[in-house]
């Protein structure tokens, strides 16, 4: 059959129109497959796979008994995958009404789905029922937007505020920000690891691989004891609110070796809020606080006096019937007296007389005494913000800085320093380090030896010196029937404050074998301020629940037995 010339067009343009079609497919999946193709396989990825990093689980910090202080558990934080920002938009004002956010982080939310943000957390570590009402949205959502959840872990304080201060807290990434969760941090936190989600076609996720597995970090134990830890804690604060007090710290420490066995601080807060606590809250005052520690430091004057060899137990002074001028200055006695010997002036407490006590040792071997009990230094516990304490050199004493050193004045201290100083009586004169980190993963974290800076006759001067200050001197509200306590009460004015004063007392016991060595420090109670009145009774309520914690017993008279 012939095929005339228009027919013959008709299929030259239908080939052309073909050959066209067939080139546009083939260029189109050239441009696919081999130009875009890094380009698309990168938006099919990023399609069903997710990549997000994952925090290691934080190690577990214990007590010295094996007690939890602070574990990471396994939580659900929520995050939305913006497809379209009208649906996106959408869907989180469903979300917003089930869980808690406030106007900033709502705001911030909205603002970074309008602009396009692909993936934007909605909330970290969501609480089960925050969780719960989160899936109920997500399993009942219809838009091309996705509200999914990962797993993250959350530091949990099982003990509440207990040992707020010195545990400290982390933040929203597990990272240590105060306490010792900042000063462990290292050995706490573990290695991060990064996650691949991979999703279907309707976007479910299927698959969960690590890319890099993260490492979980290493576990604490403490020398704290949480059953001292809380019943100190609970006296302490009984003790504040009783007298309207700014605040208080109590030191317990093993009078052996240093290990502190609780170190309570008042007020306390959740370390779970930490973010959401006041800085000046946070604040250790068991190394951050600085005082004068008024009479207490009487015990570091009459130590060094006695290693010394300036004067017995017995030589006695003048103490002016309670006034002494020097220079420009005055010091005074509550309570005067015309002459005292060395070991009365200890027992009533007398300004004047650790003012001659002080006169008598001289600049030089006084300031070089201090300087071996540790004053001017951090005592090397490991509690971060921890204070040196304000000691001047010599070359920097006034006139009369020698006298008012004697009495607690002119020198700054932590409680934690003057806790230390007491406790070198109490192990028979030796400085000890004192520590809280007891062991990491297995490995025991041995105590440094202390140093001997007392000798014998000199430590067992002061235990009968202090235990007489309690048995009839200034701390008589700290006896204990059947246990002799070996201590000595404080009360210092606050410079430059009207009617403010710190009240402290510091002990140990018992004192012919010292266990433990407890100090006290009360700020700015209200009404009664005296050491003995008021650090002195705290002590007491401390050392009664130690003694039967600890099954120290009391030895009694005799006389008062029940013969069966």
């Amino acid at each position: 059959m012939k095929i005339n010339s228009s027919e013959h067009r008709r299929v030259f343009f239908l080939f052309i129109a073909l050959f066209l079609w067939v080139l546009f497919i083939c260029s189109s999946l050239v441009k696919i497959q081999v130009i875009d193709y890094n380009k698309n396989v990168a938006k099919v990825r990023a399609q069903s796979n997710f990549i997000f990093p994952m925090n290691a689980r934080r190690g577990t910090i214990y007590d010295s008994k094996g007690e939890v202080l602070a574990i990471s558990v396994k939580v659900k934080s929520a995050f939305l995958n913006n497809k379209e920002d009208p649906q996106s938009l959408a869907l989180f004002k469903d979300i917003k009404k089930q869980i808690t956010l406030t106007a900033w982080e709502k705001a911030n939310i909205e603002d970074r789905i309008r602009r396009g943000e692909k993936f934007t957390w909605i909330k970290r570590k969501l609480s089960p029922e925050e969780y719960e009402s989160l899936k109920k949205i997500k399993d009942s959502n219809k838009s091309n937007s996705i509200l999914d959840f990962v797993e993250e872990y959350k530091r949990v304080y099982p003990q509440n505020t207990s040992a707020c201060h010195m545990l400290g807290g982390v933040g929203l990434d597990e990272q240590g920000l105060y306490g010792l969760e900042y000063e462990l941090d290292a050995a706490l936190r573990g290695t991060p690891g990064k996650a691949r989600v991979m999703r279907d076609a309707r976007r479910k996720a299927f698959k969960l691989s690590y890319l890099n597995e993260p490492l979980p970090g290493r576990d604490v134990y403490l020398t704290i004891d949480s059953s001292i830890q809380f019943f100190v804690e609970r006296e302490l604060q009984k003790t504040v609110e009783q007298y309207g007090a700014r605040g208080g710290t109590v030191i317990v420490m093993d009078a052996e070796d240093g290990a502190i066995l609780a170190i309570a601080g008042y007020p306390a807060f959740s370390p779970e809020e930490v973010k959401n606590t006041p800085a000046l809250m946070l604040k250790n005052s068991a190394v951050s606080f600085l005082y004068h520690p008024g009479s207490t430091f009487k015990v570091v004057l009459a130590a060094i006096a006695l290693e010394e060899n300036v004067c017995s137990p017995q030589y006695e002074f003048n103490c002016c019937n309670g006034v002494y001028k020097i220079m420009d200055r005055q010091i005074t006695d509550v309570h005067p007296f015309s002459r005292l010997s060395f070991e009365n002036i200890i027992i009533q407490s007398s300004n004047i007389g650790a003012a001659k006590i002080a006169e008598r040792l001289g600049k030089t071997r006084y300031y070089n005494g201090i300087k071996k009990f540790g004053f001017g230094e951090q005592t090397g516990i490991g509690l971060p913000g921890e204070e040196k304490g304000i000691f001047k050199p010599v070359k920097q004493w006034t006139g009369v800085s020698l006298q008012f050193i004697a009495g607690g004045y002119e020198i700054a201290v932590t409680p934690l320093q003057m806790a230390r100083a007491f406790n070198v009586i109490a192990s028979g004169g030796y400085l000890a380090e004192p520590y809280i980190l007891k062991e990491v993963d297995g490995i025991f974290s041995k105590p440094k030896p202390g140093v001997k800076i007392l000798g014998p006759v000199t430590t067992q001067r002061m235990t009968n010196i202090m235990t007489e200050v309690v048995n009839s001197g200034t701390a008589r509200k700290t006896q204990i029937a059947g246990i002799n306590i070996a201590g000595k009460t404080g009360t210092t004015k606050i410079i430059g404050k009207d009617k403010q004063y710190v009240s402290s007392f510091g002990g140990f016991f018992p004192a012919e074998s010292p266990r433990v060595t407890v100090f006290v420090v009360i700020d700015d109670p209200k009404g009664d301020y005296y050491g003995g009145d008021v650090a002195a009774p705290l002590f007491k309520s401390i050392a009664e629940k130690l003694l039967l914690y600890l099954k120290i017993f009391p030895q009694l008279d005799k006389k008062n037995e029940i013969r069966i």
